[in-house]
């Protein structure tokens, strides 16, 4: 999560404007509500939640640190306001209204010469908000800036239509004027029944694009009578398919799912922190079964060189690592994991066995004899998929009788799934790993432990040599 701080300046400093401004596009990325009680106290009694202390400062520096800040402000409201439940939207309502007023300044766009780019970058910070569910979904709360989106929306589609699309110093800005129309032209839907591939409505989305698996929290699901399952708000976690969907397409899907009477469309963050609708059952549950559809997930937690995840999707697409003559043969799914995870596990690391593929050296097994204290990376993966991964570890056979990683240890639970990890429960023999497999694990720690120094590192390491 990231730490705010918030100070509006009198002087110009600009280490510490950039600093702020970069501490608000993390939280605007994260979907992370924690700070919203102290942007709520720093908007301005403009309704600006500008960094400088006032307006009368050079044209590119207002542009920069005064309406790009409140944008950005905004945009976190907004996205709060379209995920939230109805006492935090009464909560920032009126500081929303009133940010998104000093958001038709200027119409969106940059100092100068700079209108259109500044504009674009201005819809982009908008984007990541949800600003087009909002437009969608709330157009009375503040008309004004609503008129002005919807206007903004008609001058990108003329610039495409009349392919104008050319800056004032001849630069190109073609290939993000189509984005920005492409955004507007499609909606994101999570589906998680029958609109599923393979599922008796999957025609409804035949011109849609599908976006991968993703999952929503916060949920429970209920069968409402043959494959026919609904959600409601609840404790768990849905696995289902993201699709970005034409808008023309939007009213039969409305229309299949009965929404406004049977279903209602609201928005909701996916992984990824993806803004997209979902359908949610309007109706009672009570008397219907609750589905464990997502039980076919697990957390596949690795603590050797699988951390680093170059390698691990090796195993799952596909492939050799960096050259090395070890193929890997692709999962018959090779959806890549759904959300990774740096976690502890409650054991011990230590280095033992001989590895042909790491010249005759020791590589990575856990002591499972006692409590202790290892870094672990959490894959969620299908069991099919754990299953392949195992196997692909034993040298193309299942998990049983040898001296590899014959044991499938349980880790507990994480968000509803089931933790699993290989390893051996008998200690193999101690020897210690070569540098390039050491060198690997510490690009692996690098990649999911970002705030460990190098030497934290290293002596983790160390730690995990017996002799």
């Amino acid at each position: 999560m990231t730490t705010l701080k918030l100070t509006r300046l009198n002087e110009p400093n600009i280490e510490k404007l950039y600093e702020m401004k970069s501490a608000l596009r993390n939280i605007l990325e994260e979907g992370d509500f924690e700070n919203l009680n102290i942007i709520l106290d720093f908007q301005d009694k403009d309704g600006s939640f500008k960094l400088f202390s006032t307006y009368r400062i050079p044209s590119d520096a207002r542009v920069d640190f005064c309406h790009e800040p409140t944008y950005i402000c905004s945009s976190i409201l907004m996205k709060a306001y379209l995920t939230g439940d109805s006492q935090l939207r009464q909560k920032i309502e009126t500081p929303l209204i009133r940010g998104l007023e000093c958001c038709t300044m200027r119409n969106l766009r940059g100092h100068g010469l700079y209108g259109l780019e500044g504009q674009m970058e201005a819809l982009n910070i908008f984007k990541k908000g949800g600003l087009r569910e909002f437009i969608d979904l709330y157009p009375e709360l503040n008309s004004k800036f609503t008129e002005m989106i919807l206007n903004i929306i008609k001058e990108f589609e003329a610039l495409e239509r009349e392919e104008d699309f050319k800056g004032p110093w001849g630069e190109d800005y073609k290939e993000e004027i189509l984005e920005i129309n492409k955004y507007f032209n499609t909606r994101k839907v999570f589906v998680y029944g029958t609109l599923m591939t393979g599922e008796s409505n999957h025609h409804y989305l035949e011109e849609s694009t599908c976006l991968g698996k993703a999952a929503i929290e916060g949920y429970d699901m209920y069968n409402v009578g043959g494959w026919y399952p609904a959600i409601i708000p609840g404790n768990a976690r849905i696995i289902g398919e993201l699709y970005e969907v034409p808008n023309e397409d939007m009213p039969s899907i409305d229309m299949l799912e009965g929404e406004g009477s049977l279903y209602i469309r609201k928005c909701e963050i996916t992984t990824g922190n993806d803004l997209a609708y979902i359908y949610e059952y309007a109706q009672d549950t009570a008397g219907l079964d609750k589905i464990d559809s997502w039980k076919e997930y697990i957390w596949y937690v690795s603590y050797g060189s699988n951390m680093l995840e170059e390698r691990f999707l090796c195993y799952i697409e596909g492939g050799c690592f960096e050259g090395s003559s070890s193929y890997r043969d692709p999962c018959e799914d090779p959806t890549r994991p759904l959300e990774k995870r740096a976690i502890y596990i409650p054991y011990d690391m230590y280095f033992g066995n001989y590895s042909t593929s790491w010249e005759g050296c020791g590589v990575s097994f856990l002591d499972i004899t006692k409590d202790g204290h290892a870094l672990g990376v959490a894959y969620l993966i299908t069991r099919e998929q754990f299953e392949h991964v195992a196997a692909e570890e034993n040298g193309g056979r299942s998990p049983g009788y040898g001296n590899w990683y014959e044991d499938i240890i349980s880790l507990g639970e994480m968000g509803g799934f089931e933790m699993l990890t290989i390893s051996n429960d008998e200690l193999r023999p101690y020897n210690e790993p070569c540098e390039e497999y050491l060198n690997t694990l510490k690009r692996g720690i690098r990649e999911n432990w970002p705030a460990m120094s190098e030497n934290d590192i290293d002596n983790y390491l160390d730690s995990c040599i017996r002799g």
